[in-house]
């Protein structure tokens, strides 16, 4: 964890160019500041040591990657949007009882994948540490999550 009197002061060094730099990627104000909040959140959490002499092209880079996930995470829901036809979507998908989930969930899924799920949502896990903590490859960890959304999908989702 780092310390605090050095984030609060890398915060008020760096905030203002960090947003300059979300807005104009995200071209929203209130993205942009959540993505600097996020980073520092981060950072707070972390406990990888600081190169003083290069902090600022860290904080930057990471506003920027950031930034970029969450511009292609919009690309990929779009995308996903338009090959959907909207007539095969239940309308009452977006009231969807989460205990009725949780217990699908928990009755339907093998315990490999129900694990490989909770990591990934649960915990929002990468891939590539599920798979590491797992001892699975990172193929292995997308068979399941798939499997699963499709299960998922399929009971909640979908009209018969």
């Amino acid at each position: 964890m780092q310390d605090r009197q050095l984030i609060e002061k890398l915060f008020r060094q760096h905030y203002e160019r960090m947003f300059l730099t979300a807005r104009t990627l995200l071209r929203n104000p209130e993205e942009a500041r959540d993505v600097v909040s996020d980073v520092f959140a981060e950072l707070m959490e972390s406990r990888q040591t600081l190169d003083m002499k290069r902090v600022e092209s860290y904080l930057l880079v990471s506003v920027r990657n950031k930034c970029l996930n969450l511009v292609s995470h919009r690309m990929v829901v779009e995308r996903a949007s338009q090959r959907i036809p909207k007539e095969i979507i239940d309308e009452d998908y977006s009231e969807l009882p989460l205990d009725d989930i949780l217990n699908y969930i928990d009755q339907h899924l093998t315990p490999q994948t129900r694990t490989v799920m909770l990591k990934r949502y649960g915990e929002n896990r990468k891939y590539n540490e599920i798979s590491e903590e797992l001892g699975i490859s990172r193929i292995a960890v997308y068979k399941h999550i798939t499997r699963a959304l499709m299960k998922l999908k399929r009971k909640f989702v979908w009209k018969s």
